[in-house]
């Protein structure tokens, strides 16, 4: 099954929560939640995939008591069928690879200085999705936020490539053709906040100032702060995420159009020449 049982899962933590109490819930959300993963994830330890996934989003164990009713909630919606669903229409739309989808809850964190809580995050890791939800998130979101992860995989599948080895320019673009995927499929309200943070004019000036000079880096601290921004490098938030966004519209408009199905096809390097930003 591509969409995995983590329902199941989740229901065996909380029992364990039940009945061993409050001490030992990071050491049974690592055991319940994480080492059945494991397989897929050769090179992690359940531990190494516990940090990595709380830090992904994963729902804090110790508000394990309030759990059982967000679980119920996101069965109630149907979502793990929506997620099984909609990456069957993925993968025969885009002729993609075998996937494996898991969901979990996201954890619920008091942000100052915000309106609202984050609601979804998504993360590919190889071939897997994760999805960190909320039981209330609306069905178009859930299907965007898995179609700009798959497309991820999809990409990194036909290039034979993987995250950690990505260059600059190669995560810019990964970025920019999923969310280009968002719109073709679902429309603009469903693009991600970050498309529009800055114009192309903007985004232009910052990437012949401070991008192209380290678009052939695989550092990933420096990555990091091209793409979510970082402020002693007067790089503004989400800025790259945005220029890759850019770096793909305009590369569909001046060479294309182009359907998703043709730009998963297409390296970076092409992608980027025949963009605006490649003149």
């Amino acid at each position: 099954m591509p969409v995995l049982n983590s329902r199941a899962w989740l229901d065996e933590f909380i029992r364990e929560c039940e009945r061993k109490g409050k001490k030992e819930v990071y050491f049974i959300q690592c055991e319940t939640l994480c080492a059945p993963l494991v397989s897929f994830f050769p090179a992690f330890s359940p531990e190494e995939l516990h940090y990595h996934l709380l830090a992904a989003g994963l729902f804090d164990p110790s508000g394990w008591k309030k759990l059982r009713n967000t679980v119920e909630g996101m069965d109630k919606s149907g979502m793990w069928e929506l997620a099984a669903k909609e990456y069957k229409e993925l993968q025969q739309k885009w002729d993609g690879p075998e996937a494996h989808i898991v969901l979990f809850p996201i954890r619920k964190a008091r942000w100052r200085g915000r309106a609202s809580i984050p609601k979804k995050n998504g993360a590919a890791v190889g071939k897997v999705i994760f999805l960190f939800l909320t039981p209330d998130l609306p069905r178009e979101e859930v299907k965007a936020l898995l179609a700009h992860e798959y497309n991820h995989v999809c990409w990194l599948d036909h290039f034979k490539k993987e995250d950690h080895s990505l260059r600059l320019k190669e995560a810019l673009v990964l970025e920019g053709i999923a969310e280009f995927a968002v719109k073709e499929l679902y429309g603009e309200k469903q693009l991600a906040p970050w498309v529009g943070l800055y114009s192309l004019e903007t985004a232009m000036k910052l990437w012949k100032k401070a991008f192209v000079s380290a678009l052939e880096s695989t550092d990933k601290e420096l990555q990091h702060n091209f793409l979510y921004g970082k402020k002693d490098r007067r790089l503004p938030k989400w800025i790259g995420y945005c220029i890759g966004y850019h770096i793909v519209q305009s590369f569909s408009e001046r060479s294309g159009p182009f359907k998703v199905e043709d730009l998963l096809q297409k390296s970076a390097d092409e992608i980027v020449a025949g963009s605006i930003f490649g003149s």
